[in-house]
């Protein structure tokens, strides 16, 4: 038991633990645990987590209150702050893997990107920082 309690504790400890979803993560420990608070229900969420093997489940599947984990990683804004050039390539050529990601992220994946096309001079005129280049692309769609 004591080596079962010092693996959560471990567990807890990283970082990668510490997502949108509280220290435990999301999975069905969370599901089962949500609303409780303190140290107690956290590592019983964790090691339920980590011992049934639902976290991976949940992630992979969009479950278990996993369901936002993709989008809650990465904003569109600091997706476009890492991909400015590549997203700005892809909006000039009206298609590409980086604006395709993009549209997912904002939730716009049948957006009509001959709009967007049409605007890039407006959408990356010099001096536009990344969350202005956002504002405009949501405003267009």
């Amino acid at each position: 038991m004591k080596k079962l309690l010092a693996i959560a504790v471990l567990c807890l400890s990283t970082s990668s633990v510490f997502a949108a979803h509280g220290p435990a993560g999301c999975g069905l420990g969370s599901v089962l645990f949500e609303g409780k608070e303190g140290t107690m229900f956290n590592v019983l969420a964790a090691t339920f987590n980590g011992t049934s093997g639902n976290q991976t489940f949940g992630m992979s599947s969009g479950t278990l209150g996993c369901e936002d984990a993709a989008t809650a990683k990465v904003s569109s804004v600091s997706f476009i702050e890492g991909n400015t050039v590549a997203l700005s390539n892809d909006i000039a050529r009206g298609s590409g893997e980086t604006l395709t990601a993009y549209l997912a992220i904002i939730k716009k994946e049948s957006a009509d990107t001959k709009v967007l096309q049409a605007n890039f001079s407006s959408i990356f005129a010099k001096g536009t920082t990344p969350l202005e280049i956002d504002n405009k692309i949501k405003r267009l769609l």
